[in-house]
């Protein structure tokens, strides 16, 4: 989770950066000021029957390091479109799971989020799911140096619009926690997506799996802003805190998603 959310502030570096080896001659002192701690949730429901898990922090004033700041004695309530609900515990500080249960696919999920009397509230629409059919493996060089990358296949429905985000592990390790794809070209189509991962490079002997999610256009739009500024698939953007689906002001998302993993050894 810190790893996404570093990305928020990644700007403020970028600033200090440019204006260090801009002043070679003079001392530019810069009057910043903190922004006002802000909520920052990552929830989740998928409809894998497990213990669900939601997780909360409050940002840091930019010159502070960016360990996580976890947020303790939040309220934290599920409730399905048929009016059942799920309550979420703190099992660490900053972490709350539920028992266990599944999300369904076509359901709208909404999350209730209490932290010192303010209610933060966000919903999400768990997508048809589509079935991953295998993994495999490419080589590509990039100016010489040739690295392995992991490959999805699937058959993408015909006229529906759908969303996907590939989440990567490498011996059990995250690499890679948002790589989005959506069907404007593959409409209808058999699929191969490469999944470009970051350093280091795979490895003969390397575990791989790969978690396959159908999310919903909001959260795509999330991830996809989140990659953005990350550089997956290019150079960084200017960096902005992508929109989240919560309100009240609380950065990050509510994902109601399906999910498959699948997994392979580099051979």
């Amino acid at each position: 989770m810190n790893r996404k959310y570093k990305n928020y502030f990644f700007y403020l570096t970028f600033l200090i950066t440019v204006l260090s080896f801009g002043a070679c001659e003079s001392v530019i002192n810069l009057n910043l000021k903190d922004a006002k701690p802000a909520i920052v949730i990552e929830a989740n429901v998928t409809d894998r029957a497990e213990p669900q898990i939601v997780f909360i922090s409050q940002t840091k004033p930019f010159n502070q390091n960016n360990t996580i700041n976890p947020v303790s004695q939040a309220v934290v309530t599920v409730f399905d479109e048929d009016g059942n609900q799920h309550q979420f515990f703190e099992t660490i500080p900053g972490k709350y799971v539920s028992a266990s249960f599944a999300g369904v696919s076509g359901k709208k999920y909404t999350i209730q989020v209490k932290v010192e009397g303010t209610l933060y509230t966000a919903s999400s629409l768990m997508p048809q799911k589509v079935l991953l059919d295998s993994l495999s493996l490419t080589e590509l060089s990039f100016f010489n140096d040739t690295k392995k990358y992991v490959q999805v296949h699937f058959n993408d429905p015909v006229a529906e619009a759908n969303q996907y985000n590939y989440v990567l592990y490498v011996n059990d390790e995250i690499r890679n926690a948002y790589y989005v794809d959506n069907d404007r070209f593959n409409d209808g189509k058999n699929v191969t997506n490469t999944i470009f991962n970051s350093d280091p490079a795979l490895k003969k002997g390397d575990s791989v799996t790969v978690d396959f999610q159908c999310i919903d256009e909001p959260i795509y739009r999330y991830f996809f802003t989140l990659s953005q500024i990350a550089g997956n698939g290019g150079p960084p953007t200017a960096p902005a805190n992508p929109d989240s689906n919560f309100d009240n002001g609380a950065l990050g998302y509510f994902s109601a998603h399906t999910s498959q993993k699948k997994s392979n050894i580099i051979p």
